[in-house]
């Protein structure tokens, strides 16, 4: 991908008026991981300093939990019971909406985490050295009770009917295959560079000049070109993709949309890196963190 023109960037951060209307502003300090309950519009949001937070646009913001950690990874179950939290400092916990550990374990892993739910079971993915590795844990026990080594840069998926999957992009385009015995990516390719993160029933690959979305059958992606991205996020549907940027700049791209994708929504948002963006499930809002949390809404 060619470089991104910054001047035009700038342009049209300064001169057109983004399709971005900031709704909220809630009082979380430091949010650093965001997801909504499925069903319902109210926002979980894990804090570097290790609480979880609870914001519902109506009725305002409650602490949950506190003391799990610098949080690095952040799911809420279907079933709207349950919490995944897996922190920086080596230990995951499940615990209840109301903020109850139901258990709590050492995954050892140093670093590029990631993890969700699947049905009886979480998932948590991430580097040790000279591996990435997927752990297996059930919700019924606690325990770890599959642990596999896969190539660098894999991340894991949740099929639209509650699979795990495996997901890799090389030269010869991106490979998504189930979780289990007997399956494997080519092994004569190599991955690329790209950072590849699971939205929904797509994946997104982020590069330094900007990001790909591909279904999860893979396939030629949808491009758009914006550097210096941190983060992003797209609607259940697959039509919008939030992002968030290096310098601060929330961005909304139509993703079926080609003018819409090259000249996407931008905002100045905040003094600092975007650190999560995350769509909510129903309705129309996104909740982006940095320094700060923010909800915004658009317009079409």
């Amino acid at each position: 991908m060619a470089t991104v023109n910054r001047e035009t960037t700038e342009a049209h951060y300064l001169h057109e008026r983004s399709g971005l209307e900031p709704v909220l502003r809630p009082p979380v300090q430091q949010p650093i991981a965001l997801r909504w309950i499925p069903r319902r519009e109210e926002l979980i949001v894990g804090t570097a300093n290790g609480d979880l937070v609870s914001v519902d646009p109506i009725l305002g913001t409650r602490q949950i939990r506190a003391g799990l950690g610098t949080i690095a990874v952040l799911d809420v179950h279907e079933d709207r019971s349950r919490i995944l939290v897996v922190s920086r400092e080596g230990l995951y916990t499940v615990a209840t909406i109301r903020g109850e550990t139901v258990f709590e374990g050492k995954h050892g892993l140093l670093g590029n985490l990631d993890g969700f739910f699947a049905e009886k079971h979480a998932l948590i993915v991430g580097d040790e050295e000279g591996a990435r590795v997927v752990m297996v844990i059930s919700l019924e026990s606690g325990q770890v009770t599959g642990r596999a080594r896969v190539p660098p840069r894999v991340t894991a998926a949740l099929s639209t009917d509650g699979r795990p999957l495996l997901a890799r992009s090389t030269a010869a385009g991106l490979f998504v295959i189930p979780l289990g015995k007997g399956q494997a990516f080519p092994r004569d390719l190599e991955s690329t560079a790209h950072r590849l993160r699971a939205s929904g029933s797509h994946i997104l690959g982020f590069t330094e000049t900007g990001v790909c979305v591909w279904t999860q059958s893979g396939g030629a992606p949808q491009t758009m070109r914006l550097s210096d991205l941190t983060a992003g996020d797209l609607t259940r549907d697959g039509r919008y993709l939030g992002l968030g940027t290096q310098t601060g700049a929330v961005a909304l791209a139509r993703v079926h949309d080609l003018e819409k994708r090259k000249r996407p929504d931008l905002v100045r948002a905040f003094d600092q890196p975007v650190i999560a963006v995350a769509f909510s499930e129903r309705g129309r809002w996104l909740a982006t963190a940095a320094e700060a949390l923010r909800i915004w809404s658009w317009e079409d």
